[in-house]
């Protein structure tokens, strides 16, 4: 038999609240094709399981025994998605209305386009600058959720960075990365690029398949007209255990040295890495450590990706 013409892959950890939301509002779109959904749970302790399996008794559920981090659950999903397309979420996502529907008859009709994503809203309704260009060595300072940019939020940096010549668009248009939180894509991406690459913890990872798919020719487009709400659980003014700051650091280093310099022993790595770890070391003590050790386990699932900038 022929599988889907959607396969829909979801990574949970402890987070039920958000994902009975994501998963409501997969239930409640408008003109899905035949589509299955995939979630991957990463050993809650929540109760999640039996939740989606009493609530949602149609979801296809992987429960993992531990922690696996989200980079491998993730493919993990991949690993077993059948459709033609698939639309990956993070948990603490919200669809609205016809998002799928539109991203789908976007990639029909655009043979040359391989990957998309929808306008991101952050939960208070502002737009969620997740479609954007590459970030550059300065980048790193002028991100979407960084003090710079919100002190000088035209400055030409972020304005290359984040893409924000599109802020009004309604039209689709090309970007070289979006987020993970949603990639609605040609299941051959799998088949031509390679799944996601399981050396990053989670931060990072996205950025990192989108230089694939780029450096392989393919293309990424947001489609402004389909909507989808990031309810954000590592948002700006957040407080982020050691764990988060140090893998969100260490990701940063890993795609620097990959896409931008020679390698380990390239002085750019050194100088790159000498400043991260001075970064990550100054973001520990201003979110104060003792405290942060007992808000949040240091194991996590979640994969933030890029939404952890500061």
């Amino acid at each position: 038999m022929s599988g889907p013409d959607l396969s829909v892959v979801i990574v949970s950890w402890n987070d039920w609240p958000k994902l009975q939301q994501c998963l409501g509002s997969i239930r409640a779109s408008q003109s899905l094709p035949s589509t299955e959904i995939l979630v991957v749970d990463n050993a809650s302790s929540d109760g999640t399981p039996a939740q989606v399996r009493a609530q949602f008794p149609d979801v296809e559920l992987h429960c993992n025994a531990s922690n696996i981090g989200h980079t491998k659950a993730v493919n993990q999903a991949f690993d077993s998605a059948r459709g033609e397309f698939i639309l990956l979420l993070d948990s603490d996502t919200e669809l609205r209305e016809d998002c799928v529907s539109r991203l789908l008859e976007f990639l029909r009709q655009s043979p040359d386009v391989d990957l998309v994503a929808p306008r991101t809203f952050n939960t208070d309704g502002t737009i969620q600058e997740t479609a954007r260009n590459f970030p550059s060595a300065l980048g790193g300072l002028f991100g979407r959720q960084s003090a710079l940019t919100r002190w000088f939020p035209n400055n030409p940096i972020s304005r290359r960075y984040l893409a924000r010549q599109f802020l009004d668009a309604v039209e689709p248009f090309e970007v070289q990365q979006v987020s993970g939180a949603c990639m609605f894509f040609r299941r051959r991406l799998l088949s031509d690029v390679g799944a996601w690459d399981e050396r990053y913890f989670g931060y990072w990872v996205d950025t990192d398949w989108c230089h694939s798919l780029r450096a392989a020719g393919h293309r990424i487009f947001c489609v402004p007209a389909a909507h989808l709400v990031h309810h954000e659980n590592n948002a700006r003014g957040k407080r982020k255990s050691p764990s988060r700051i140090w893998m969100f650091h260490y990701g940063a280093y890993q795609l620097y040295t990959r896409w931008r310099t020679l390698g380990y022993w390239d002085p750019r790595s050194i100088v790159a890495g000498m400043a991260l770890l001075a970064r990550a070391l100054l973001m520990m003590a201003q979110n104060g450590l003792p405290q942060l050790r007992q808000q949040e386990p240091e194991s996590f699932a979640r994969r933030p990706g890029m939404q952890a900038e500061s």
